[in-house]
């Protein structure tokens, strides 16, 4: 069992990096998706947190280590309404918010206060429900149309049915039946929870890139004049050297002489016809661009 907790730790801890990569590097904290990354951070936090607690408590014990770990292990899943509510507030994921806060709290007293077999129960019925509400507010979201939001409903839904299912059979037959159950004993349990963790990891990272294409797109429709830099010279296949820093360079050095300036695709879009000039002579005396490195630039006149 604790090699299995490990494993779950382990699979948090490789989840909150990748998320922490898409988001921050790839898709960045200001876009329309920006707040949910936050309490994506604090979802792989919390449950990477839990798994530790957990092992300290089955090495060490104590009420206070034990609710503590339940505590966080169902707040990492609870996080996830929340962010569907950051996204588009609306009343049915404000309920789910609601409901899932509501179980996280039952929880904490559940396990300070029952023995441990009756507030496993708890903990994991609290599972089944913050489940579910993960998963409406997912599909009644106002992104829920997406299927990496459908994927994302449907890993939850899911897991909140094979909580249940978990639930009943500590009821009917006890732990020690549940137990003898493979699918559904702790084993089972933290299986499921690493499959569930990968699924929603990867959908997340599919939502956040589609929703910072998209934007994108839609920047360089609205702008006056393209200034992008090629991911490649010409006649060569290999990746243009420090691609991404030029790209950097050349976003900050819009912004410099032009405050309606957008990111594009590989560069930035002006506002106004006749600032790529100014732009260039930000390049060289700002960020000590060479001529060759202004050279690759590309500049294209948006038609409206």
């Amino acid at each position: 069992m604790i090699a299995l907790a490990m494993v779950l730790s382990v699979t948090c801890l490789v989840a909150t990096g990748a998320l922490l990569l898409v988001g921050l590097l790839l898709v960045g904290r200001d876009g329309p998706t920006g707040p949910s990354l936050q309490y994506a951070a604090v979802a792989g936090i919390a449950e990477v947190s839990a798994s530790a607690m957990y092992l300290v408590w089955v090495n060490v014990g104590g009420a206070p280590t034990f609710a503590a770990a339940s505590t966080l292990m169902v707040l990492g899943p609870a996080m996830i309404p929340i962010a569907f509510r950051a996204l588009g507030p609306t009343t049915v994921n404000r309920a789910c918010v609601l409901v899932s806060a509501t179980g996280v709290a039952a929880v904490a007293v559940a396990s300070l206060l029952l023995p441990v077999d009756a507030a496993v129960l708890v903990r994991v019925w609290a599972f089944a429900v913050v489940g579910a509400c993960g998963a409406v507010a997912a599909a009644r979201s106002s992104e829920g149309n997406r299927r990496s939001i459908r994927a994302i409903a449907a890993a939850l839904g899911v897991f909140a049915l094979y909580y249940a299912a978990r639930g009943v059979t500590l009821i009917v037959m006890g732990p020690g039946g549940a137990a003898r159950t493979v699918i559904l004993s702790e084993a089972g349990a933290i299986v499921v929870g690493v499959v569930s963790v990968f699924v929603i990891t990867g959908a997340t990272s599919t939502f956040w890139l589609a929703v910072r294409r998209e934007t994108l797109l839609a920047a360089a429709q609205t702008s006056a004049e393209l200034v992008v830099v090629p991911d490649r010279r010409a006649g060569d296949t290999r990746r243009l050297p420090r691609f991404h820093e030029l790209v950097r360079d050349v976003r900050e050095a819009a912004t410099t002489i032009d405050d309606g300036a957008v990111a594009v695709f590989g560069g930035a879009g002006l506002s106004r016809s006749g600032a790529a000039p100014s732009l260039k002579d930000i390049l060289r005396s700002d960020h000590g661009w060479t001529e060759d490195e202004i050279a690759l630039l590309r500049q294209t006149v948006v038609g409206r």
